[in-house]
Parts: structure tokens; sequence; C-alpha cells
């Protein structure tokens, strides 16, 4: 098929799943007498972007997929007089992921493919008024995560769909340490992780 040939392709991405934080906690907090449980809860995400490959040879593709996420993630404090307070902590995030892409031999007009790579994010919505809010957790703009997942592609005369399943998971702490606020003092680190199911669509 001469357009599957062709040694770049443009198209859309579209992605939605669950997000929260992978929370680590610090010294203080093993000592607390005050907060019992800092957790997080998941939330849903959802993407749309654009998609630019190159295919470096027919079984391997250098990718990305520029784009915007929009996401609500949670943090449930349980405090030892059985109080608990909830921080709402949306975030949206220009992503750029350079991942590569391998696939395998057709069955008759689908590919299985694997795909990994880098993603780095920078959050915009650190200026929201919910995140300005006194006593939230303070988060740095910048993430930077590995990216890995699996998917299908199935050939179209004239586009390429394909279904994915990706996992994110950062390697950078957002988290801003300020032991003057409460929902910051017992935190050593927050790390952005996704689970998500994306469409691509390929012309």
């Amino acid at each position: 098929m001469k357009f599957a040939r062709k040694p770049y392709h443009f198209g859309i991405h579209l992605s939605g799943g669950f997000t929260d934080f992978k929370i680590k906690h610090n010294e203080l907090f093993a000592t607390s007498d005050s907060v019992l449980a800092i957790k997080s809860k998941y939330g849903v995400d959802f993407g749309i972007g654009a998609l630019i490959s190159y295919h470096i040879n027919k079984y391997v593709e250098l990718r990305t997929t520029p784009g915007f996420l929009f996401s609500n993630k949670q943090l449930n404090y349980t405090f030892a007089n059985a109080s608990t307070d909830k921080k709402e902590i949306p975030q949206v995030f220009f992503e750029l992921p350079i991942e590569f892409k391998i696939k395998s031999q057709p069955l008759k007009d689908v590919k299985i493919y694997l795909i990994a790579g880098l993603k780095y994010g920078y959050d915009i919505g650190g200026k929201f008024k919910v995140r300005r809010k006194a006593n939230m957790p303070i988060q740095s703009p910048h993430d930077f995560a590995i990216n890995y997942g699996a998917g299908l592609e199935i050939h179209f005369p004239l586009f390429i769909f394909s279904p994915e399943f990706k996992v994110s998971n950062s390697v950078l702490n957002s988290h801003k340490y300020d032991n003057s606020l409460p929902s910051s003092r017992f935190i050593k680190g927050l790390y952005n992780r996704s689970f998500t199911f994306s469409i691509n669509f390929e012309g």
C-alpha cells in the first residue's frame, strides 16, 4: 500500500484515562500525631493533540504527540481527631513526548506494536484560583516522565487507526516543600502518574 510506505505520517491524538499522585512521605509523617494518612484519589484526564511520526524502517518509528492534557487529581488528608480534608488539584499540561514505536509483521491489515519513550510536561494550571487557595500544596510546573504501552495499527485505504494503552510515570518530584503549610509539611514528594487509553488517526 503506497500510503503505508510514506516516511512521514501526521494525524490526531485523542486520549482519556485515570490519573493520580504517587506520594512519598517524609520523616515528620512517621512521627506525626496529628495527620494519620495522606492518600491520592484517582481522577480522570483527557487529552488532545497532534501526531507526527517518522518511519525509520518498516518495524520502527520515531513519534511525538504534542498536545494538552486536562486532569483533576485529589489529595485526601485524615487527621487524628477523625476529621478529613480534600484538596482538589486541577491541572492542564502541555506535553511533548518523544517515543519509539516497534511494530510486528502485519496480519492482513493489522499490526501489533509496543511503544516507549520520555515525556516533558509543563503545567499551566498552577495559576488557577483553586490552586492558589490558602494551605494548598505547591507544585513545580515542570514534569518529566517515562511512557510505555502497546497498541494496534489498523490500516485502511486512506488512513491508519490506532487504539493504544499507555502508562506514564513521572521521575520528577513536583512537590515544593513548605514547612508552614500543613498540607505540605508531611510530604517529601508528589509524582504524577496516569493510565491512558488513546486513539490515533494518521493520514
